[in-house]
C-alpha cells in the first residue's frame, strides 16, 4: 500500500493512502439474483457486506488529518510523487468539493 505523511499550511499532520475495494465486497446491488432462494442461506457464518458506490469502485485516495477525513476519486495519477504543497492543494480541493467522510 502506498502511504505518505505531510503537514498542511497550519502545520497539522496529514496521512494519505490508496484504498482499493478489491479487498472488500464490490457488489453494486444488494441482491443480484432474479429470484430468492427457496433453501436456507448457504453461508456458514454471517458476513458483513459493504456496498461500494460506483464512483468509488476503482478506488480512492484517503486523506486523514487529526479531525478530518477526505476521499478523492479517482486516485490522482502519480500522487506519491507530488510535493507536499501539491498534496496540500488536494486537501483544499477535496474540502471545497465536499469530499469529506463522515
Amino acid at each position: 500500500m502506498s502511504y505518505r505523511r505531510f503537514d498542511d499550511t497550519e502545520g497539522r499532520a496529514w496521512e494519505a493512502w490508496e484504498v482499493h475495494p478489491s479487498t472488500v465486497e464490490r457488489r453494486l446491488n444488494q441482491d443480484r439474483r432474479a429470484e430468492r432462494r427457496k433453501t436456507k442461506d448457504r453461508r456458514v457464518a454471517p458476513e458483513i457486506r459493504l456496498i461500494i458506490p460506483r464512483e468509488l469502485a476503482d478506488g480512492w485516495l484517503a486523506l486523514q488529518g487529526r479531525n478530518e477525513r477526505l476521499r478523492i476519486s479517482p486516485i490522482p495519477d502519480g500522487w506519491m510523487n507530488l510535493s507536499d504543497e501539491e498534496l496540500r492543494r488536494l486537501v483544499i480541493r477535496a474540502t471545497m468539493r465536499g469530499q469529506k467522510v463522515s
